[in-house]
């Protein structure tokens, strides 16, 4: 069991972000005492963030994290996301993280003029990491755990591809400087990814949660509508087994509102069928929006694997269910405490710990 200050911290921020044990106590360590772990970065920063977090929603290959993220090092000015190094199931040659990426995340215009990926994205190899950047500001995204010749091999094969449909990668035709048919992301104004660019890099930022929900075997998201304040409605839909019924996908929410660490949303709507047996509904669905003018709605699709379903995973997916199970994260019970008392102090959480947390 946790009691220090600093060890509660450095276990929330690893629920939150997935981090491993030791690297979210040294991030802690060298917090300053009370500040925000997971801090909200510049307009610049999260607009990256938020069409890095489109682009990861539906991935293509399979992989055994949610999104195939590791864990995420959220900072002030810039984001890291450590990627599995490869999927977990590889059917075709292109099946890779850094090919999938690279299609995925690079900005290509069509001959529409509609750009493809995240616009304003430029790679970089900076000290053997691979780096999104976006021209005339400084925001940023890491990603780990690919390898730099094995990035670039990616990005040709995948503009090479891609030029076969028509598209041409911004990227390479303007490696420093946003292409004409970026140049209207680059002030979008009210257009619904910016007005909503706090909550799709909220959500990256805290990607670690899903894992809270039990053996993670799935996750997609998609852009399901604009609500009428221009905000975006963003669905996630994490399928999962051996989790704890109603009382984890409620507990996955309390921790995405928890004051300080998690994000300004309040619960809307609440569809639990956890009570029904096996054969039903396997979906509880819960609808969040944002608070203090914030434009925007995540609605959350928890689906729990069991019965036949669940059976028929472990008997043909044997090595992926059991390398899944060794990543689930589970809630200690002094944080369930914390959450129920809306962030109150009490006798058994000391007041430095809780109050840190704010």
């Amino acid at each position: 069991m946790k009691t220090t200050v600093i060890e509660r911290r450095a276990e929330l921020l690893r629920l939150y972000t997935g981090l491993p044990w030791q690297s979210a106590r040294r991030r802690v360590e060298a917090a300053a005492p009370g500040s925000l772990l997971i801090p909200q970065p510049d307009a610049d920063q999260l607009l990256l963030e938020a069409r890095v977090m489109a682009a990861l929603a539906w991935r293509r290959i399979t992989t055994l994290h949610p999104w195939g993220i590791e864990y995420v090092d959220p900072r002030s000015d810039r984001l890291l996301i450590r990627f599995e190094a490869a999927p977990v199931e590889q059917r075709e040659p292109d099946e890779t993280q850094a090919l999938d990426l690279a299609a995925v995340l690079l900005p290509r215009v069509d001959e529409y003029g509609d750009v493809k990926g995240a616009p304003g994205a430029r790679t970089h190899i900076e000290g053997g990491q691979v780096v999104l950047r976006v021209p005339d500001t400084s925001a940023s995204v890491t990603l780990l755990g690919l390898d730099p010749d094995e990035w670039l091999r990616a990005v040709d094969v995948q503009d090479r591809q891609m030029s076969t449909y028509g598209m041409a990668p911004c990227h390479r035709e303007l490696p420093a400087q946003w292409h004409p048919a970026e140049r209207p992301y680059r002030r979008p104004g009210r257009r619904g990814t910016a007005m909503s660019a706090w909550l799709t890099s909220g959500l990256l930022r805290r990607v670690g949660l899903i894992r809270t929900l039990g053996v993670p075997l799935a996750v997609t998201g998609w852009l399901g509508h604009h609500e009428p304040d221009g905000g975006e409605h963003w669905v996630i839909d994490p399928t999962f087994t051996e989790g704890h019924g109603a009382s984890g996908h409620r507990q996955l929410m309390a921790l995405l509102a928890a004051p300080g660490w998690g994000l300004p949303v309040t619960i809307l709507d609440d569809h639990c069928n956890c009570h029904l047996p096996p054969g039903y509904s396997d979906q509880c669905t819960t609808i969040t929006a944002g608070l203090a003018g914030r434009p925007g709605v995540l609605e959350v699709r928890t689906i729990q694997r069991r019965g036949d379903r669940l059976k028929w995973i472990q008997e043909h997916r044997p090595t992926i269910y059991a390398a899944q199970q060794q990543l689930a994260l589970s809630v200690p019970a002094w944080v369930d405490r914390w959450l129920k008392r809306g962030g109150s102090p009490s006798p058994d959480v000391p007041v430095d710990a809780v109050t840190s947390l704010r």
